[in-house]
């Protein structure tokens, strides 16, 4: 067997690799799109004195009313300014997980003072860091409640409509 005999195969392999290495990168080894930028963040407001029981009464009348007008049922918890329950409501037909998500919707509205709904937009970032955030919960339906400005607490929903339904709620205080 002569040398050009044994050499035939690594010769034919780096003409090969030559090849695609000139050729254009074809649409599948292009870059992937960049990811979208998070949405502005919304201002994060002071903390102002905590919400009564009968402030929290108004923001969960006005949430079912919301609810009931589009024919929801709404599993509703409000909280004070340090993310502990003031007043739970429980949909009759609610399911299994409405408690835990509507409680931790309100947690995470009081304690960032923000909507959870900025959580979803910043999620859809692509960043797999901020599953590691504090109080971080990326769904729609939590709200800080405020009143004169501060954040008095925060209103947690779901059922459907989640931020509309929470968003009317938060609205009752002014």
């Amino acid at each position: 067997m002569t040398c050009m005999t044994r050499m035939a195969p690594v010769v034919a392999l780096a003409a090969g690799l030559l090849l695609a290495a000139a050729a254009p990168l074809s649409p599948a080894w292009a870059q992937a799109p960049a990811a979208p930028t998070p949405p502005p963040a919304p201002p994060v407001l002071l903390y102002g004195p905590n919400i009564t029981l009968e402030q929290a009464k108004q923001v969960v009348a006005a949430a079912e009313a919301e609810a009931t007008k589009r024919k929801l049922s709404a599993t509703i918890a409000i909280v004070d300014t340090a993310g502990n329950l003031v007043y739970f409501q429980k949909a009759t037909n609610g399911t299994g997980t409405a408690e835990t998500f509507a409680m931790k919707k309100a947690i995470a509205a009081a304690k960032k003072r923000q909507p959870t709904n900025y959580d979803m937009a910043r999620l859809a970032t692509g960043n797999p860091s901020l599953a590691y955030v504090p109080e971080f919960f990326p769904f729609p339906g939590g709200f800080p409640i405020v009143q004169d400005g501060k954040v008095i607490g925060a209103i947690g929903e779901t059922g459907g409509a989640d931020d509309d339904v929470a968003r009317a709620g938060a609205a009752a205080i002014r």
